[in-house]
C-alpha cells in the first residue's frame, strides 16, 4: 500500500528523507524529494520571497536541474545517512529556492535589498 506524498516522500512512498537511514535514497532521488521540499516552501512565497505562488515554482522548476547537476559530482550516488541527505539538502535549497525579490530584481544580500529596494 502506497503512503500519501508530502515533503520529502516520492510519489510512489518509496522513499523518504525522513527514513533515509533505514531506506538509503539514490542521489536522483534524493534531489526529487529536496525539489518537493522547495517547491513546498512555495505556499509562503509572498513573506519569504514576495513572489507569487506560481512565481516562485517556476523559479524552483528553472533552477532545479542546473542545482542537481552541479551537486551530483559532490554528492555520493546513494544517500545512507541523515547528515548526508541534510548536508547536500542545505545546498540543494540554498541553490533552487528564491532569494528575495524588490521591485521584480532577486537581491541576495541585504547590502543589495537597501541598495535596490
Amino acid at each position: 500500500m502506497l503512503r500519501p506524498a508530502h515533503a520529502g516522500t516520492d510519489p510512489q512512498g518509496r522513499y523518504s528523507l525522513k527514513a533515509v537511514a533505514a531506506i538509503p535514497i539514490p542521489k536522483a532521488e534524493h534531489f526529487l524529494l529536496w525539489k518537493e521540499v522547495a517547491l513546498n516552501m512555495c505556499s509562503e512565497a509572498k513573506t519569504r520571497f514576495n513572489l507569487t505562488e506560481p512565481e516562485c515554482r517556476t523559479v524552483i522548476s528553472n533552477r532545479a536541474d542546473n542545482c542537481a547537476s552541479k551537486l551530483s559530482n559532490v554528492s555520493p550516488a546513494v544517500i545512507s545517512s541523515t547528515s548526508d541527505s541534510k548536508y547536500v539538502g542545505r545546498k540543494y535549497l540554498y541553490c533552487a529556492t528564491p532569494f528575495f525579490f524588490c521591485k521584480g530584481v532577486e537581491v541576495m544580500s541585504e547590502q543589495e535589498l537597501r541598495a535596490k529596494c
